[in-house]
């Protein structure tokens, strides 16, 4: 199929890319025939990772935990949390197909909350059971509860028992394909800034590599990558 095809979320194996130029400016990024990559649709990946202040403590949200969120303006309208401003206290109002997740972090609807920031793209560098390494983002990190606190503020060099993985609609194969569910230990060595480049000038999507690497590229670029 056409990588334009394919599903957000997913990961794919690229089997061939139509135009050698492409192919060449692909293969610069690291990406060839045989490459598994996963692919997110634009919006996805602009749903920001939110730091939040709740009634207990600092929380992570990711965006697929975030997007579900709201709060009531003065009018009574319901409106996404990330139109409300930073640092302003506000009520949150958490929807029934978000309660267990949101519930996982300690949040239920009826809280006083505060949006600190919009977390920037980042690279969780982690070990896991002791063996194979990883590179994890911070919403993927965000969705990895344990030792009663989220990956997202993990000691560096501590072994981390993950208990409760959230989100799984959205994050199960990234979770799969690492190797992690409940029991497994990881190690926290370190984060660094996220990388990404832009192949196309309007980009419709991201197609991301293992490295941690995100290309922006667009629908004709897609239509051009086949995969599997």
């Amino acid at each position: 199929m056409k990588l334009s095809d394919a599903k957000s979320g997913g990961f794919y194996k690229i089997l061939s890319v139509k135009e050698p130029e492409l192919a060449r400016r692909l293969g610069a990024y690291g990406i060839f025939a045989g490459t598994i990559v996963s692919k997110v649709g634009r919006g996805d990946i602009e749903l920001a990772t939110l730091k939040i202040s709740t009634e207990d403590g600092t929380k992570a949200l990711s965006g697929s935990l975030a997007r579900h969120l709201f709060y009531k303006s003065p009018s009574g309208e319901k409106r996404s949390i990330y139109e409300q401003e930073a640092g302003a206290d506000f009520t949150v109002v958490v929807p029934k197909m978000a309660l267990k997740d949101a519930s996982m972090l300690g949040i239920k609807g009826g809280d006083t909350i505060q949006v600190i920031k919009k977390l920037p793209h980042m690279e969780y560098i982690t070990l896991i059971g002791h063996k194979t390494r990883c590179r994890l983002s911070e919403a993927h990190a965000a969705c990895i509860i344990g030792d009663g606190r989220q990956f997202s503020f993990a000691s560096k060099n501590r072994d981390f028992i993950v208990d409760t993985l959230l989100s799984q609609e959205t994050y199960s194969q990234v979770m799969a394909v690492n190797g992690i569910e409940k029991g497994t230990v990881l190690n926290l060595e370190g984060i660094e800034t996220g990388k990404s480049v832009h192949l196309d000038d309007y980009p419709d999507m991201v197609i991301c590599t293992v490295e941690g690497l995100r290309v922006f590229i667009s629908e004709k670029t897609a239509e051009k990558i086949t995969a599997e």
